[in-house]
C-alpha cells in the first residue's frame, strides 16, 4: 500500500467522523430546521455529504492513479476498476472535446435548418413562459412584488436550462444506438453533449434578456453579479451528473423517461421560481432549499434582483449538489457502460 493511499484512508476516517457534526452545523444554517422538520433536514444532509465525501475522494484518487500511469494510452483498460475508469471517463471526454463540439454543433445547425428566423425561437419558449406566469401572478393572483417579471425570468431560464437538458438526455444513449454500437469513443460525451447544446441556447437567451431587464427595471450593476458565472459552472456540473445518470439508467429502462415528466413538474414547483423562499411559511422552508435546483435559482435571484451576495448555506448545497451528481453520476454510467450495447 502506497504513502498515497494509507494516508487518505486515515483522512476518510477523521472525515467520515465529523459528517454528523457537521451535518447538523449545515442543517442549522438552513432556513426552517427550527421545526419538526430539521431531523429529516439534517438526516438529508448527512446522506449528502457522505455521498459527496466518499464519491469525490474516490474521483481524486482515481484521477491521481489514472494520470499517473504514462502508458494509459498503450495500455489495457481494465473494466473491472470502475474508480480509474471513472477517470478515464473524464480524461477521454477532455481529450474527445473535438467531437464533443461537433456534436454541439451539429445539434444547434440541425434544430434552426430551414427556420427563417433560427435562434429567435429559442426566445419564444422562455419569454411565452414568463408572459404567461407574469400575467397570472400580476393580474389574477395580484402580486405586486417589485421587479417580479425579473425576478420570474432568472428562475424560469435557469429551469428551462435544466429541464430541457435532463429530458434530452434520457435518450442520449437509447437514441443514438447505431453511433454506440459502430464507433469506439467515450460514450459519456453524448448525455454531456445534450447540457452543453442547452447551455448555448440558455447562454444565447441570457445574452440578450438579462441586459434588457436590468434597464427596463433600472437596476444598477452590484459586485455580487460577478459571481453567475461561478453558480453557472455548479449548475452545468450538477445538470451533467443528472445527465449521465438519466441517459444509464433510460437505456436499462424506458419508463424512467415517462417517470421523468412528472418528477419535473413536482421539481419545478418545489423550486423557488415563482415565490420567494421567505414568503413560505418556516417549517416548508427548508425542504424547498433543499430541492436540488433551489441553491442554484436562489443565488441568481438574488444577486440580480436584490443585489445580494449568496449566504453560507447556498454556496454549501451549490457545491454539494454539483459534486455529488457529477461523482454519482460517472460511478453510475461507467459501471454500466459496457452493458449499454446489449440494450439497445
Amino acid at each position: 500500500m502506497s504513502r498515497f493511499t494509507h494516508a487518505w484512508r486515515w483522512l476518510a476516517l477523521v472525515v467520515d467522523a465529523a459528517m454528523i457534526p457537521a451535518s447538523i452545523a449545515l442543517a442549522a444554517r438552513v432556513p426552517g430546521t427550527r421545526t419538526w422538520v430539521g431531523w429529516l433536514v439534517t438526516a438529508w444532509l448527512f446522506a449528502l455529504l457522505a455521498v459527496t465525501w466518499r464519491a469525490g475522494a474516490s474521483l481524486i484518487v482515481s484521477m491521481r492513479r489514472a494520470l499517473g500511469d504514462r502508458t494509459a494510452a498503450q495500455s489495457m483498460i481494465d473494466r473491472a476498476d470502475p474508480g480509474g475508469a471513472a477517470a478515464r471517463t473524464l480524461i477521454g471526454v477532455f481529450a474527445y472535446r473535438q467531437l464533443l463540439k461537433n456534436l454541439v454543433l451539429k445539434d444547434l445547425k440541425l434544430k434552426y435548418r430551414g427556420s427563417v428566423f433560427g435562434f429567435l425561437w429559442s426566445l419564444v419558449n422562455p419569454l411565452l413562459m414568463i408572459l404567461v406566469y407574469a400575467a397570472a401572478f400580476t393580474f389574477i393572483l395580484r402580486v405586486r412584488a417589485e421587479g417580479f417579471v425579473f425576478f420570474l425570468l432568472l428562475g424560469v431560464l435557469a429551469w428551462t436550462f435544466f429541464a430541457n437538458s435532463a429530458s434530452m438526455s434520457t435518450g442520449a444513449i437509447v437514441d443514438s444506438a447505431g453511433l454506440v454500437k459502430s464507433a469506439v469513443f467515450p460514450r459519456a460525451i453524448m448525455p454531456v453533449a445534450t447540457v452543453f447544446f442547452n447551455l448555448a441556447q440558455y447562454m444565447l437567451t441570457v445574452i440578450v434578456f438579462l441586459p434588457l431587464m436590468l434597464v427596463i427595471y433600472r437596476v444598477v450593476p452590484a459586485t455580487p453579479m460577478v459571481l453567475f458565472p461561478v453558480f453557472l459552472a455548479l449548475q452545468v456540473v450538477f445538470t451533467i451528473g443528472i445527465a449521465l445518470m438519466l441517459a444509464t439508467g433510460t437505456t436499462f429502462f424506458r419508463d424512467i423517461r415517462h417517470f421523468l415528466e412528472i418528477a419535473l413538474s413536482v421539481m419545478f414547483w418545489t423550486t423557488p421560481i415563482v415565490y420567494q423562499v421567505k414568503t413560505l411559511p418556516e417549517f416548508a422552508r427548508a425542504g424547498v432549499m433543499l430541492s436540488p435546483l433551489s441553491p442554484f435559482v436562489v443565488a441568481y435571484q438574488g444577486m440580480f434582483v436584490e443585489r445580494q451576495w449568496p449566504d453560507q448555506s447556498t454556496w454549501i448545497l451549490a457545491t454539494l449538489y454539483a459534486v455529488a451528481a457529477l461523482a454519482g453520476g460517472l460511478w453510475l454510467f461507467v459501471a454500466c457502460e459496457d452493458r449499454f450495447a446489449e440494450h439497445l
